[in-house]
């Protein structure tokens, strides 16, 4: 298993059973394990977003060129999803 996935698992409060080599879960602990992958998606996009064409000797100053300005709403928009707004 994936141990990022793991990690949001223990999060989310389920527990593996090594009895029955399956994860325990209730609904509640479903539904956070769901919402845990989807912010962790969602940060992933953003960062991928905000370093694409990004340069260390970019100089940054004011904000940077246009393009360098759109990465940055993209990567808000993304992480704006999670609070259910738009930017």
């Amino acid at each position: 298993m994936n141990e990022r996935l793991k990690e949001l698992a223990e999060q989310a409060g389920m527990e593996w059973d090594t009895h029955i080599w399956c994860w325990l879960a209730n609904p509640p602990h479903l539904e956070r394990f769901v919402e845990l992958v989807r912010q962790d998606e969602r940060e992933a996009c953003a960062k991928l977003c905000e370093s694409m064409g990004v340069h260390p000797a970019l100089n940054v100053w004011a904000g940077g060129p246009e393009w360098y300005k759109r990465q940055k709403e993209c990567a808000a928009a993304i992480r704006a999803r999670g609070n259910h707004e738009q930017v």
